[in-house]
């Protein structure tokens, strides 16, 4: 199921590894915002870090 983007918006905030993307295009709204969406770790919907699920348990 994917995750609201609260939830990637505040998962971001809290991972100590969250860079944001090299693009114009990303997924959000804002280029500007933090969130999994933004991430260079973050590919079809997974952390490839795996971090977003110990994360988001904690929210």
């Amino acid at each position: 199921m994917r995750s609201s983007n609260e939830t990637y918006r505040e998962v971001a905030e809290r991972c100590s590894s969250y860079d944001v993307k090299d693009c114009p295009d990303c997924y959000s709204n804002s280029a500007n915002e933090v969130s999994c969406l933004n991430c260079s770790h973050f590919c079809n919907e997974h952390c490839t870090l795996d971090l977003y699920d110990r994360i988001a348990k904690n929210l």
